[in-house]
C-alpha cells in the first residue's frame, strides 16, 4: 500500500518538525534533527539553514507496517507558493498542519484553497499541543473556516496535563510514554465529551453513505468495518475532513497519525486508476554534484530500471530509478504508482514535462499567481556578467514562480518574485551557481502628460549644396485619455504622403518629455496646417519638423509628471486591519473596499508603485508574517507637485 501526501500549512506550524518526527519514528533516521540547528532532513540547502525556513519541497519516504508513505514537505512561507502548489500537484491528498498555539492562519486557508481547487482529499493535523492552546476552540474555528471537519482524535488529559490521545472513531485511548503508546481507559470527566464527538462523527460518516444511512434510520447496527469503509470513501470524495493530533516534541500520536493516513487517505489507484505508466515532472533542482535532478510523480503503472517513457520531446530512458530522502538519493529496483522519483543528470527533463507509456493521463495543474515584488539586478564583476545568463536559466527552470525581464526604458534587468525572502533566496541561489549579483529597488517608470490645449509650429529648413531640407508643421496638442493622431490638413498644404512621417516624428518626440525626459502619454495630436517645398520636402524633413513642433508645443501645454498606480488586495487577520489601513494611508494609498474570505479580511486599495516597491517587508512586519497580497498595474496618476519636483531634480542630476 502506498500513500503520497503533501504536508502543507502556514509557516511555523510545525510541518518540517512533524515530518522529521515521522521519519525518526518509522526508523528512517537514528536521531531527530532540529530546524533551529539546521539538522533536519527536509531543510538541507544553505538557504534553508541560513533562514531557518523551508524554501523547497523535500521528499521524505516512510516505511510503516510494510506500507510506503511519501511525504512531500512543502514550504509554509507564502513567498514559495510555486513549491507549495507543485507539491500538491504531485500528491494524492493534502495534510494541512495547524499549530495549536496560533490556530488558523493565512497559510492554512491558502493551502486549503489550492488543495480544494486540485480536488485533493484533505485532513488536518494539529501540532504543538504540548506548548498550549485550546484544542476544542480550535476545532470549532476549523469547522467555521474549512467546512465539514470531523475530529478523529481528541486529547487525553490527566490532572490537567496532556498525556495522550483518544481515538474517536475506534473508541479507545492511549497514554504515551516516551513515544510508546499504552492503552488506557477514558477518564470519567471526559467520557461525556468523547461520546458527544463520537456520535457526531459517526452520524457525519453515515450520512455520506445511502445504504448505511437507511440501516441506521431503521435502527440497525452499523458495523465498524462498514463504518471504516464509509469513512475512507467520505474522505476520498471530500465529504468530510478528519482532524488528527500529532506532537513532534512529545512524540504523541505519531503511530495513530500514520494509521489514519492508511485508513482515510486514498491510494494512487483510487485517484488515477490502473494502466500503463504515466508520470509528470513536478520540480527540478540543480545539484553541484549530480547536475540537474528531476523530481517526477508516478501517477499510474509500474516502472523498472531501464524502462523507457514517451514525452513530447521524444523517448526518455530511465537507466536507473531513484527516490529522494532529503538531499540523498535512494536507488530503487522498481517503482509503483505513487512513487516520487528523483532522476539525476536529467538535463532533458523540465518542470511540467509529461512522461507516459501507451495512453496519456490528464495530469493535475495549479496556476501560479503573478509575482508581487521586484528588484533590479546587476552582476558584481565581468566574470559574473558572463555567467549570469546561464545561471538565470537554471534559476528560472528550478523556480517558475520567479520572473525575469529586461526593461527597455530603464535598461535594468528586473527579477520578480513572491516577496522579499523569495528574492533574497534567489540571489543566494545564484551565488550557489557561482554568480554574485547586486540588487536594488528598480527605477520607477514615470510618465509625463499635458493638462491643457496648446498649439504652435515646427519648421525644419536646411539648405546645403544640391537639394535642401524643408518641412513645416503646425500642431495642436490636447489632453486625451489615451493617444490619438488627427490629420486636419486641407487644401493640400502638406501632401498626404507625408502624414505617416509626421506622426512618426510626433511619436519619436513623445518618447522624451520636457520635464524629466520620461515618455509623454495621454494626448491628442492634431496637425492642422503647414507648408512644403516641391523639391526640398521629404519624409525625413517632415519627421524632423513634427518633432520640433511637438517639443515647442508640449512645453506650453502645462506638462506634469505621472506615476504608476497599482491595485493591491491585502489578506490579513481581522485584528490587523487597522494597522493596514493606517499604513496604506501613509503611502498615499486609497482604500477601495473591504471584504472577507474565511477568517481573513481582504483590503482592496490602490497606491503608487514608488510607495509599495518594498511592501512585502512592510506587510510581514505589520502582521508578523501572517499577511499576503497581490499586486496589479491599474493606471497612471499625477504626482503631487512637491514630490514631482524632487523626482525631476533627481532625474536631472542623474543625467548631468
Amino acid at each position: 500500500m502506498i500513500r503520497t501526501v503533501a504536508l502543507v500549512g502556514h509557516s511555523g506550524s510545525g510541518k518540517t518538525t512533524l515530518g522529521e518526527a515521522l521519519l525518526y519514528f518509522t526508523g528512517g533516521k537514528d536521531r531527530m534533527g532540529k530546524v533551529e540547528e539546521g539538522s533536519t532532513t527536509s531543510d538541507y540547502t544553505p538557504e534553508e539553514k541560513a533562514h531557518r525556513v523551508s524554501v523547497r519541497t523535500a521528499v521524505l519516504p516512510l516505511t510503516y507496517q510494510g506500507h510506503r508513505i511519501y511525504l512531500l514537505d512543502a514550504p509554509g512561507y507564502t513567498d514559495f507558493v510555486g513549491e507549495i502548489r507543485s507539491a500538491m500537484e504531485a500528491a494524492d491528498s493534502a495534510v494541512v498542519v495547524v499549530s495549536a498555539e496560533t490556530g488558523v492562519q493565512i497559510g492554512t486557508e491558502r493551502a486549503w484553497t489550492v488543495a480544494e481547487r486540485l480536488g485533493l482529499p484533505r485532513m488536518v493535523v494539529v501540532t504543538k499541543l504540548e506548548k498550549g492552546g485550546d484544542f476544542f476552540a480550535l476545532l470549532e474555528d476549523l469547522r467555521s473556516t474549512l467546512g465539514h471537519i470531523l475530529p478523529a482524535h481528541l486529547p487525553l488529559y490527566e490532572n490537567g496535563q496532556w498525556v495522550g490521545l483518544i481515538d474517536v472513531l475506534h473508541d479507545r485511548a492511549f497514554r504515551y510514554d516516551k513515544g510508546r503508546p499504552v492503552i488506557t481507559s477514558i477518564p470519567e470527566d471526559q467520557k461525556a465529551q468523547v461520546e458527544k464527538y463520537r456520535n457526531e462523527a459517526r452520524e457525519a460518516i453515515i450520512e455520506t453513505d445511502e445504504s448505511l444511512l437507511e440501516k441506521y434510520l431503521e435502527g440497525g447496527e452499523v458495523e465498524e468495518v462498514a463504518l471504516s469503509r464509509a469513512f475512507h470513501e467520505a474522505v476520498r470524495k471530500g465529504q468530510v475532513f478528519p482532524v488528527a493530533i500529532g506532537s513532534s516534541g512529545a512524540l504523541i500520536g505519531l503511530d495513530m497519525l500514520l494509521d489514519l493516513f492508511l485508513e482515510a487517505l486514498p491510494s494512487p489507484e483510487e485517484r488515477w486508476g490502473q494502466g500503463s505508466p504515466a508520470a509528470k515532472v513536478f520540480k527540478v533542482q540543480v545539484d553541484p554534484f549530480m547536475g540537474q535532478v528531476a523530481f517526477a510523480r508516478l501517477y499510474r503503472g509500474q516502472l523498472k530500471a531501464g524502462d523507457t517513457l514517451q514525452s513530447d520531446n521524444g523517448t526518455v530512458r530511465l537507466a536507473h530509478l531513484y527516490t529522494a530522502k532529503g538531499k540523498d538519493l535512494i536507488e530503487l529496483e522498481e517503482a509503483e504508482a505513487g512513487t516520487i522519483l528523483a532522476l539525476p543528470k536529467a538535463d532533458s527533463l523540465h518542470k511540467g514535462m509529461e512522461l507516459w507509456q501507451g495512453e496519456r493521463l490528464e495530469f493535475p495543474s495549479a496556476r501560479l499567481p503573478d509575482p508581487v515584488a521586484m528588484v533590479a539586478i546587476t552582476p558584481e564583476s565581468r566574470a559574473d556578467e558572463a555567467k549570469l545568463g546561464d545561471a538565470l536559466r537554471k534559476l528560472l527552470e528550478e523556480d517558475p514562480s520567479l520572473r525575469f525581464e529586461r526593461n527597455p526604458e530603464t535598461g535594468e534587468q528586473i527579477l520578480w518574485g513572491m516577496g522579499d525572502l523569495h528574492l533574497e533566496t534567489a540571489k543566494e541561489r545564484l551565488a550557489d551557481y557561482g554568480v554574485k549579483i547586486i540588487s536594488r529597488p528598480p527605477k520607477i517608470p514615470y510618465r509625463e502628460t499635458i493638462r491643457k490645449k496648446a498649439e504652435g509650429q515646427g519648421k525644419h529648413k536646411k539648405q546645403t549644396g544640391g537639394h535642401g531640407q524643408y518641412g513645416d508643421v503646425w500642431l495642436r496638442l490636447e489632453p486625451h485619455p489615451d493617444y490619438e493622431f488627427v490629420w486636419e490638413i486641407t487644401g493640400g498644404v502638406i501632401p498626404t504622403k507625408y502624414m505617416e512621417s509626421v506622426e512618426a516624428g510626433i511619436k519619436e518626440a513623445a518618447k522624451t518629455g520636457p520635464l524629466a525626459g520620461y515618455p509623454v502619454i495621454g494626448f491628442r495630436a492634431v496637425v492642422y496646417h503647414g507648408s512644403y517645398h516641391e523639391v526640398d520636402s521629404s519624409d525625413m524633413a517632415f519627421q524632423l519638423a513634427a518633432q520640433l513642433a511637438f517639443r515647442n508645443v508640449v512645453t506650453q501645454a502645462s506638462p506634469t509628471l505621472l506615476e504608476p498606480i497599482y491595485t493591491l488586495k491585502i489578506f490579513v487577520p481581522q485584528d490587523r486591519v487597522g494597522d493596514i489601513l493606517s499604513d496604506m494611508q501613509s503611502r498615499r494609498g486609497r482604500i477601495l473596499g473591504m471584504d472577507q474570505e474565511g477568517a481573513l479580511a481582504v483590503v482592496s486599495a490602490e497606491a503608487p508603485l514608488a510607495e509599495v516597491l518594498e511592501y512585502s517587508r512592510t506587510l510581514s512586519g505589520l502582521t508578523q508574517g501572517t499577511g499576503a497580497y497581490s499586486l496589479e498595474f491599474s493606471h497612471y496618476a499625477e504626482v503631487p507637485p512637491n514630490l514631482a519636483q524632487k523626482v525631476i531634480a533627481e532625474r536631472q542630476k542623474a543625467e548631468a
